[in-house]
């Protein structure tokens, strides 16, 4: 029997000698950690993330980066053991709560979330069905190959919408003007990703080198 597109194939967790649905975890785990900061549209599972007004807000990515600093220094055994995770010093450093850099970190984790919530229901392929906690092991992932994983990505992005726009330039003969108005505000936005890039190497002096660099 085949798989429906977009259909979520449960997964199940051991939480406290019971086994607990991920797809029914995403509510609760939304109603204790994201509710008290963002009391409005708080539940992932029903959230449209297709609308960017609904993106992870930076109070949102705090709290979910507070649970995963907890479960990193927690020296409790568990079911998922987050200690085993490459680069882990850095990993708790960049979410330490007590990192001069928390705001602007939290902020880039708040993307982090936004561009991995693809792996969720806005996508064909539901991997974590908009669950905070799996979404953010997605990003910690890329974290862990290098904490400027995001800042690069948002300057790759801008400079591949540069150059199709200006490939499309080459070929139309209708159209140009607006064309033209795009490529001003994806040049605009380069310069913004560059900036912000920069700004994230000036702060990165209280993160542990990377132990393990590469595949």
């Amino acid at each position: 029997m085949g798989t429906k597109s977009g259909a979520y194939q449960d997964v199940y967790i051991k939480r406290e000698d019971e086994m607990v649905s991920l797809k029914n975890d995403v509510t609760d785990f939304c109603e204790k950690y994201i509710k008290p900061v963002h009391p409005k549209n708080w539940d992932w599972s029903t959230r449209d993330f297709e609308n960017p007004d609904n993106d992870p807000t930076v109070a949102e990515a705090r709290a979910i980066g507070n649970v995963v600093f907890k479960d990193l220094n927690d020296k409790k055994e568990t079911d998922v053991d987050l200690s085993t995770m490459n680069n882990v010093e850095s990993i708790k450093a960049y979410l330490n709560p007590k990192s001069k850099y928390e705001a602007f970190n939290m902020e880039e984790f708040a993307f982090a979330l936004k561009v991995e919530l693809e792996h969720g229901k806005i996508k064909d392929v539901n991997v974590t069905n908009n669950h905070p906690f799996l979404t953010a092991m997605i990003a910690l992932a890329h974290m862990t190959e290098s904490l400027t994983y995001y800042k690069r990505l948002k300057v790759m992005e801008a400079e591949g919408e540069i150059y199709e726009i200006m490939r499309k330039i080459d070929k139309v003969t209708t159209g140009k003007e607006k064309l033209l108005e795009d490529l001003i505000k994806a040049e605009e936005e380069l310069k913004e990703a560059r900036a912000g890039l920069a700004e994230r190497l000036e702060k990165m002096d209280d993160i542990p080198v990377l132990e393990i660099i590469g595949d």
